[in-house]
This record gives structure tokens, C-alpha cells and sequence, in this order.
């Protein structure tokens, strides 16, 4: 009997110590930036579907930029794209910097319809009366949907696992966030929010991060504890994980591009102190096609007729021409982030035409990062005009001098290497830089209407409110526009391009050494 009752204590501690050394698998399915690309969803959702029949317990993730960028959004701010990611089940996004394009009101119902917990913890709304009651403060055992926490727990395979979430500080100037809204240190934030969730006995860490990429490598090697940072911002393509810390307690970084066109999946193992072992990542092309033209993720048919029924109050103004082009029309987003495109002198041109109407205006801004598609040639649809130019900003026009002219191209192009958006578009003048040259004196020569900047005239220039109001840095356009230097034209961009489509069609814009890379 004695025996017989000392045995199975002896396999019972014997399996305890098993389950103890048993090596944590987690799967992440991860999107980033998607900007309303419900085109992609069908597609997306049956990636994500296939994947869940490998690991059930897989965690689906977003690191922020669901908003703006289709007409998707323009009609209907963020409620479709919730009612998509609600269908397919996400547990958790952050918050990227176009999370705040609409204001408070906007984001706040697209909150509170997910069934999901967003995580941000370094976005400080406890002022912004709107957002404010969906904050909780403390790390949950249980986090509820359409609820913003600092971080939360989610239990895998019975083990604890924290997501943090962090968006850009430069969403200050991004994006159109009420004065309430305080973006605070993402640095600072990360260690804070990692303490709390490691007294709480977590030690596999996820960071949610809006922050681009090269933030997230500076956070990997100066932060601890950090297992995993699931990217966003900077829209990279990370085809494999990036690895820091290797030869002592790993880091992961990942990201999936931009619009739904990948699905992120990266399989992890844990050891049983937490600390990665093996890891294998790889981006799924979800609009991929085998050698018959199939699709290698037949649409899920849910997310199919949702579309269809969705896309038919939008039909009638997509299809909808209001010009031609005799050629390609380059939008893309590095391109228009680091050179002169035909498409950025074309809505320049635009601006120009129109604010001259008004009053004599000698040159015109268009920040790159406002401009977010190409158009083919042939006809030129508002569809295809909204998507380029699909902010909703408005047509304003600055006093400015030469000397603060000359200070907004140097911000132009004092951040190349990260293809950043304030990077200007330009018409009605010309400008040399050379990027070799420090920041604050790259500029080694400019002409407006022909003629060497003056450094004391004054100029009028047409710019987009965003800009205008301090958007992209651009601290110099704000304090003109405080000074009392501006005239709101009421117009929006996309109204001021679709007209001068309509008047001067078929286009055929050129690069013609507006932006010169290298010395004058």
C-alpha cells in the first residue's frame, strides 16, 4: 500500500518538472498600416483563416494606421475597417499617428465599436473629454474590447503574455490631435509599462509599435525585456525578423508593409526563463497568385459581399471621370518622399492655378507624405484623385520671406534616409540640395519665377492647411500662419486637382529640375 501510494507522487512531481522546462511556442499574425485597404481584406481574412488551423491559440495583431487613405474611410471613418477586423477577430492594435486625422469623435466610435482592447501607453488622453471614458489605467487580467489600456495580458497555451502599444510623439504634428492629447516619451513609457507588466510575473513582452522602424531598433538595443516589437509607421517590408541582443536575451523586430497586400507570421519558442530560443518569421503575399493564376488565398466570401455591399454608395464618385493623363502619373511613396515626381509637380501646378485666382502667388508646397498613390494614364477618375489626395485637406495661401521659404526646404529635405513626408513637392520654383552637407545647410541654391531667392522679400506661397498649421515640423509655416500671414481659400485639395484635370486634360507633366540632388 505504501508503495503504491508513493509512486504516483513520484510521477506527479516527475511531470510537474516537465511541464515546467516544456518550451513556450507562440505564433504572431501580425498587419500594420493598412489605411482603410479594405480591397485587400477578402484576401487578407483567408490568409489569416489558414493560418488559425495551425495554431489555434495564434495571436493577430495591428500596430496602427488603420485610418485614412481610400474612399473607403472617406465614407465611412473607420466603422467598416472596425466591423472587418472585429469579423476576423484581432486582439489588439496600437494607435498610429492617422488614428488622430479626424479628431477625437472619429476615433472614439471606431473604438468603441471593436471587440478588441487597443493598447497605448504613451498617448495620455486623460484630458480629452471624448476619449478620456475609454481609458483604463491599470493592466487588466481580463481586458474588455473597445477600451484603451497602457498594456495588457493575454493567456496562450496557459502563459502570460503583455502587449504594450506605443504611436510616434510626432503625431503632435502628423496628425490633427486636439491640444488635449499628450504623446509622451515612447522610450520612457516602454520601460515603465515593461516594470508593471514583469511585477505581475510576465516575462514574454510584445511591443506594439508605431514608432518606424529605426525607432524600433534604438528601443531594441537600449530597452530590456522587450521579447518582440511588432512594427508600423514606416511602412517596411521585413521580409525577415531583424535580431538584436543575440548573444544574450534576443530581440525580434518585425513588420508587413503597408494596406493588407501581407500577412506578418512569426513563429517564436521560449525557453522556460522567457527568453527566445528559435524563431522563424516570413511575410505571407496574401494577393499572391500560383503558376495557373489562382489565387494562392481564394477571398473569403463573408468579406467579399460585405465589400460589395459597402462599396456601392462610393461606386457612383469613383467612377466618376474628371480627366486624362497621356502618361503615368509617379505617386509613389518613396519617390515623392525624396525627388521630384511628374504627380508632385502636377498637383503643385494645381495649387499654383487656383490660389492665383485669389491673388498673385509665386510658388506652391506640397508635402510628400500627402500624397499616397499613382494614377495610370488614360482616364483620370475621382476615385482615382481621392485616393492620392485623400486627407481632406484644405487650399491656404502664407506671406512668407525668403529666409523662411529657405528654412522650410531645408526641413524638406533634413530627413532623406527616412523618407520622411515632409519632404516638399514644389512649383513656381527651383532648388538645389546637396544631402552630403549637415542638416540646416543643405541647400546650395533656389530660384522662385526665375529669379535668386531673396532672402527679405516677401513671397506668397500656397500650401495645404496641414502644413500651414505646423504638420511635418513645419514650425516656421505656423508662426507665419500666427502671425496673421494667411488666407484660407476654403477649398479642398482634392476639389482644386479634379478641376484643373477637367480644364486641362489630357496632362502630360514632367520632371523638369524643380529638385536637383547634388551641388548647384
Amino acid at each position: 500500500m505504501i508503495l503504491l501510494f508513493i509512486l504516483p507522487v513520484i510521477d506527479l512531481e516527475e511531470a510537474e518538472a516537465k511541464e515546467k522546462v516544456e518550451p513556450f511556442h507562440l505564433t504572431i499574425l501580425y498587419t500594420n498600416d493598412v489605411h482603410s485597404h479594405l480591397e485587400n481584406v477578402p484576401y487578407l481574412h483567408s490568409a489569416i483563416i489558414e493560418e488559425r488551423k495551425k495554431d489555434g491559440e495564434a495571436l493577430l495583431l495591428d500596430a496602427g494606421d488603420v485610418f485614412s487613405g481610400t474612399l473607403f474611410f472617406n465614407e465611412y471613418l473607420g466603422q467598416a475597417d472596425a466591423e472587418f477586423m472585429n469579423e476576423i477577430g484581432y486582439d489588439a492594435m496600437t494607435l498610429g499617428n492617422h488614428e488622430f486625422d479626424k479628431g477625437s469623435e472619429v476615433l472614439a466610435n471606431f473604438i468603441r465599436k471593436l471587440s478588441f482592447p487597443v493598447v497605448s501607453s504613451n498617448v495620455d488622453i486623460r484630458l480629452d473629454p471624448t476619449l478620456a471614458p475609454l481609458m483604463k489605467s491599470r493592466v487588466p487580467e481580463q481586458s474588455e474590447g473597445g477600451k484603451i489600456y497602457p498594456s495588457i495580458i493575454q493567456t496562450v497555451k496557459g502563459v502570460k503574455v503583455g502587449i504594450i502599444g506605443l504611436t510616434t510623439e510626432d503625431t503632435a504634428f502628423l496628425s490633427a490631435p486636439v491640444k488635449e492629447i499628450v504623446f509622451r516619451n515612447a522610450e520612457k513609457k516602454a520601460v515603465e509599462e515593461i516594470a508593471k507588466l514583469q511585477a505581475r510575473g510576465v516575462n514574454h513582452i510584445i511591443l506594439l509599435s508605431h514608432l518606424g522602424v529605426r525607432q524600433d531598433k534604438v528601443l531594441a538595443q537600449k530597452v530590456k525585456g522587450i521579447d518582440i516589437i511588432v512594427g508600423g509607421h514606416s511602412h517596411t517590408r521585413l521580409e525577415n525578423p531583424l535580431v538584436y541582443n543575440l548573444k544574450s536575451v534576443p530581440t525580434l523586430i518585425v513588420q508587413a508593409n503597408e494596406y493588407g497586400k501581407s500577412l506578418g507570421k512569426l513563429t517564436a519558442v521560449f525557453n522556460e526563463r522567457g527568453v527566445l530560443t528559435e524563431w522563424d518569421g516570413e511575410l505571407l503575399d496574401v494577393l499572391a497568385k500560383d503558376q495557373k493564376g489562382n489565387d494562392v488565398y481564394p477571398p473569403d466570401q463573408w468579406a467579399v459581399k460585405r465589400l460589395e455591399q459597402l462599396g456601392k454608395p462610393i461606386e457612383k464618385l469613383k467612377s466618376l471621370d474628371v480627366g486624362a493623363t497621356n502618361i503615368s502619373l509617379n505617386g509613389d511613396r518613396r519617390d515623392v518622399r525624396t525627388k521630384e515626381t511628374n504627380l508632385g509637380n502636377l498637383i503643385t501646378d494645381a495649387m499654383l492655378e487656383k490660389a492665383n485666382q485669389y491673388s498673385p502667388t509665386e510658388i506652391a508646397f506640397q508635402n510628400g507624405g500627402g500624397i499616397r498613390s499613382s494614377i495610370g494614364a488614360g482616364n483620370i477618375t475621382m476615385g482615382e484623385v481621392l485616393e492620392v489626395l485623400p486627407f481632406g485637406n484644405s487650399l491656404v495661401t502664407l506671406n512668407l520671406t525668403g529666409e523662411e521659404i529657405l528654412l522650410a526646404l531645408e526641413h524638406s529635405v533634413a530627413d532623406l534616409d527616412g523618407e520622411a513626408g515632409q519632404f516638399l513637392q514644389v512649383s513656381g520654383m527651383t532648388f538645389h540640395f546637396d544631402p552630403s552637407r549637415p542638416v540646416g545647410d543643405r541647400i546650395t541654391g533656389a530660384e522662385i519665377q526665375g529669379a535668386p531667392l531673396d532672402r527679405s522679400k516677401m513671397y506668397r506661397v500656397a500650401v495645404n492647411a496641414f502644413l500651414a498649421g505646423g504638420g511635418d515640423g513645419y514650425t516656421v509655416l505656423k508662426q507665419a500662419k500666427e502671425n496673421g500671414r494667411i488666407s484660407e481659400l476654403y477649398l479642398n485639395l482634392y476639389e482644386v486637382l479634379s478641376e484643373y484635370l477637367s480644364m486641362h486634360s489630357p496632362v502630360s507633366p514632367q520632371v523638369e529640375g524643380r529638385i536637383v540632388k547634388g551641388k548647384e
